[in-house]
């Protein structure tokens, strides 16, 4: 190492500058806080004959010095000023504050500046001191720098093995609080645990005053009622509702937005700040911790957070959610595609026929909805699809709900338990029952396997998928083991639904007396069962009964408007699933 002679003479003055590092941003008295760091050089030069202070800020706070890909703004005009021969020496606080990249960084860096005529000192390490005034600083030199970049080491190795500890705990260890949430901290056999929970909500209408927990739950709600997430960005959006960006602070909205415009490379322009999009409401939506679940790794493929799981496959829930994991796990299946949303009608209600697949077009099969223009379900084909023509099929609202309600009731009042029609029927009737939750908790936890059951079904077809991308031993072994833990608990989920079911149909009846026992058996009597009922009480009524109802085209002019529709109406009842036929060799 080249040792570097400062002045010439004792009239020279030595122009000296400081530099400063932190990887975090803090202007407290603690050891590296950058303040501290430059007040300590500050006060070396100082006390030094014939040097001066240049006072230039050539501090990089916020950035790595282990990361060779962070560039630091503050080191590289340092180098640059250097080559211009602008100073003397450079004065650290410790060369960890230069570089923790190792010796032969911190070589490759005293070097650079040795040859332009530069010299480095250390405030705390003394030894460092590459001026001609100290000829033991370049062996001392290189032996700090190896001890900087293994203390450098030892640290990461400890923050790595302390995440994976609060990791298995479920704890949030480390980022920012995800929008919309509050964190709680406790201690746990040593470790600092933080959980998260919804946070504060307001009483005010959906708006620019609203909440991060509000956005939160007005997009949940809309997804629940079926409308998709750039729909939802866009109602957002009108009503000036704060985006995630918006809801932080100025100092790190600031630095999110440059650094997502520099990832864009979309210059000053980019207001994308202000505008709620498709993208940010879905990432909410699929987030695991919006059920309570801790989150592992991003899906390379699906770029999504995964559950984390335990070592038996399980998933790891220590959080409060928005949303119990029943209800998670259906807008999953919802945004896949796998299930269909619970819409609302066009006018923004839900009826009793219209908008959830039970009130069938009877020529192309499609759910019918309700017009916007009259009281009737319709379904509106514009165009036509393979041999089904274009039409417009209409049915009176009013009348068509109560033809079917009417038939469904007509028949519970005449079943004969020697019809094996009928049979069947209350076979079905009672399965149906009991799911829709005869004992909520049950009910509850049978949905909730379900829906397991379903996600991990489809983690596993997309982590099959991309078997072939799994290359190398490591890779195979991790791809082994994720794949066992899916196919254990899949194989829990299906023994648990089984079990669940079970035990449901043998405990449950149909309460047949309590339906029929007010008003002389009419359910429709001005205070009898049926007006008693919401529409999500008669919705599910009607689903323990009938698959579905088809509306065929009108026929005739004849008769009522009431007698045409009851022509038209065809009931669906609910089946048993038929077991296929055993194909044996001959």
């Amino acid at each position: 190492m080249e040792l570097v002679t400062l002045g010439t003479g004792a009239e020279d003055m030595i122009r000296a500058v400081t530099y400063e590092r932190q990887s975090h941003k803090s202007e407290t008295d603690s050891q590296a806080s950058p303040k501290m760091q430059r007040d300590k050089s500050i006060a070396y030069i100082r006390s030094q004959d014939n040097w001066t202070h240049i006072d230039t800020d050539y501090s990089d706070v916020g950035l790595s010095g282990y990361d060779p890909n962070v560039i630091r703004p503050g080191f590289e005009r340092l180098m640059e000023d250097a080559k211009a021969k602008k100073f003397d020496v450079v004065v650290i606080y410790m060369l960890s504050r230069l570089t923790r990249q190792g010796a032969a960084e911190a070589l490759k860096i005293q070097q650079e500046l040795a040859k332009h005529g530069v010299a480095l000192v250390s405030t705390q390490e003394p030894f460092i001191n590459t001026s001609d005034d100290n000829p033991f600083g370049v062996a001392f030199f290189a032996l700090i720098a190896g001890l900087a970049h293994q203390e450098s080491k030892n640290k990461s190795k400890f923050i790595r093995d302390a995440f994976a500890q609060l990791k298995a705990r479920g704890s949030h260890s480390s980022g920012p609080v995800p929008f919309g949430f509050t964190a709680d901290t406790t201690q746990v056999d040593g470790l600092t645990i933080r959980t998260l929970s919804p946070g504060e909500r307001s009483t005010e209408p959906i708006g620019p005053q609203s909440t991060p927990a509000d956005a939160v739950e007005y997009i949940l709600t809309t997804a629940e009622d079926g409308m998709n997430p750039s729909a939802i960005a866009s109602k957002l959006t009108t009503k000036r509702v704060r985006t995630p960006l918006e809801s932080l602070d100025e100092d790190k909205a600031t630095a999110l937005r440059k650094a997502a415009q520099k990832r864009r490379k979309s210059g000053t322009g980019d207001t994308a700040d202000c505008e709620w999009s498709a993208t940010v409401v879905t990432r909410i939506l699929r987030d695991p911790r919006i059920a309570g679940f801790a989150i592992g790794p991003v899906d390379p493929k699906t770029k999504r957070r995964q559950i984390l799981r335990d070592e038996n496959g399980e998933p790891v829930r220590p959080h409060e959610g928005f949303r119990e994991p029943a209800a998670w796990y259906k807008i999953q299946a919802q945004l896949d595609g796998r299930a269909p949303a619970t819409r609302r009608d066009r006018t923004g209600e839900r009826t009793f026929l219209g908008s959830w697949g039970k009130l069938r077009c009877a020529q192309c099969d499609a759910g019918m909805t309700v017009s916007n223009t009259d009281s009737s379900y319709v379904c509106n084909l514009r165009r036509a699809v393979g041999d089904v023509p274009r039409h417009k099929l209409r049915t009176p609202q009013l009348d068509t709900d109560q033809i079917v309600a009417e038939r469904v009731w007509a028949r519970l009042s005449a079943l004969d338990p020697s019809d094996p029609d009928d049979i069947d029927l209350l076979t079905v009737a009672s399965a149906r029952f009991a799911r829709q939750g005869a004992d909520p908790e049950a009910a509850e936890e049978l949905a909730e396997q379900e829906a397991q059951l379903a996600h991990v079904q489809q983690s596993i077809k997309e982590l099959a998928e991309d078997r072939e991308s799994y290359k190398g031993p490591t890779a195979r072994r991790a791809f082994a083991d994720t794949m066992s833990k899916y196919a254990d608990h899949e194989e829990r989920c299906v023994a648990r639904i089984a079990e669940l079911s079970a035990a449901s149909v043998v405990s449950t009846r149909l309460p047949l007396d309590e339906w029929t026992e007010h008003n002389d058996g009419n359910p429709f009597a001005p205070d009898g069962i049926w007006s008693r009922w919401d529409v999500d009480e008669r919705r599910a009524f009607l689903d323990i009964f009938v698959d579905h109802i088809t509306v065929a085209p009108v026929t005739t002019k004849r008769g009522t408007t009431q007698e045409r529709t009851d022509a038209r109406l065809e009931i669906v009842w609910a089946k048993p699933v038929e077991e296929p036929e055993e194909v044996t060799g001959s």
